[in-house]
């Protein structure tokens, strides 16, 4: 019995009432995950660029351009043309003497990212929701991942970081590649940015919330 617990906890009751309502963080939280993320940054200045990678509607690069007025550019990367609009919109009331440009373009996809020498990239919560909603198998969103990570490293100049900002899968998910797409555990997206990048460590952490800075590649 102890042994078949250990495989699938969930069915522990006891386990299972102490982890229901614990592991998922919370929406409460999301203020104090982009909090982190910029405390965790390097000093930004009008020599920086900024490239904020799935920006949404500006988020977290409002939240940047807040602690660091004097951020020289930012470029935003978002699929959603309504979003990339109302994400310049905000961005440009937050830092109205940065160069700010705006790219439609989706990560993985067909269409490459410009060479942008960035400083510091940040993802906010792109590739693990985006493996999670997929409708293939784990196999193919690997791929996904891989391409989104090979594109994203290329933005970056030779002293520059990743900051990768995401919602994990749990510790006691399970699945092979052959199986359903999912949400990644921490021990798995470390190992996909070790193959692109450097120097990878996290850097906060809140049960299921995580910040992962990665360096540039050495090549």
């Amino acid at each position: 019995m102890a042994s078949s617990f250990r495989d699938e906890p969930w069915e522990h009751p006891d386990w299972y009432d102490l982890h229901d309502t614990t592991w998922t963080a919370g929406p409460e939280r999301e203020p104090e995950h982009y909090r982190e993320l910029v405390i965790s940054l390097p000093p930004l200045d009008y020599e920086d660029h900024l490239v904020d990678v799935g920006a949404g509607t500006g988020k977290i690069a409002c939240a940047v351009g807040r602690a660091y007025p004097r951020l020289g550019r930012v470029s935003l990367v978002e699929p959603n043309e309504k979003k990339l609009e109302r994400a310049v919109e905000r961005v440009r009331e937050t830092l109205p003497n940065a160069e700010i440009r705006a790219y439609p373009i989706a990560l993985g996809q067909d269409a490459a990212l410009p060479e942008l020498e960035a400083s510091v990239v940040t993802v906010g919560s792109v590739f693990m929701p985006a493996m999670e909603l997929s409708s293939g198998s784990l196999a193919s969103a690997l791929e996904w991942l891989r391409a989104s990570l090979e594109q994203t490293s290329r933005v970056l100049r030779r002293d520059g970081a990743l900051f990768d900002v995401e919602s994990l899968g749990p510790p006691w998910l399970r699945g092979n590649v052959d199986g359903p797409s999912r949400r990644l555990r921490m021990s798995e997206l470390t190992e996909e940015l070790f193959r692109k990048f450097t120097a990878v460590e996290c850097v906060y952490r809140f049960r299921d919330r995580v910040i992962l800075k990665a360096a540039a590649p050495r090549s």
